[in-house]
């Protein structure tokens, strides 16, 4: 069964557009990552400095362990520079 992970992101006014890049290339490069089925990425309308990132994976373990790769080499300190606070996260499943 595949989970859903949603992260809840505030950036930073005024990193907001490097955030966006970095969003971008989320949405172009997870893809190939073993084990992740699919991602999209939500910015708010109303405050766009919010951005809801949405990814499907083939378990909740694969996931971990890519966030934990990410932050074995540095990537979530280069991503957390842009953010005003800690994102929210949670993993979901279809009903």
């Amino acid at each position: 069964m595949s989970i859903n992970v949603v992260v809840q992101f505030n950036a930073l006014p005024a990193t907001r557009e490097a955030f966006e890049s970095i969003m971008r290339s989320v949405v172009k490069d997870l893809p190939g990552v073993v084990g992740c089925q699919g991602v999209q990425v939500l910015q708010n309308s109303e405050d766009t400095c919010r951005f809801t990132l949405v990814e499907a994976w083939d378990s909740k373990e694969i996931h971990q362990s890519h966030i934990d790769g990410l932050i074995a080499d540095g990537t979530w300190a280069a991503i957390a520079e842009h953010l005003k606070d800690d994102p929210v996260s949670g993993y979901f499943q279809n009903v």
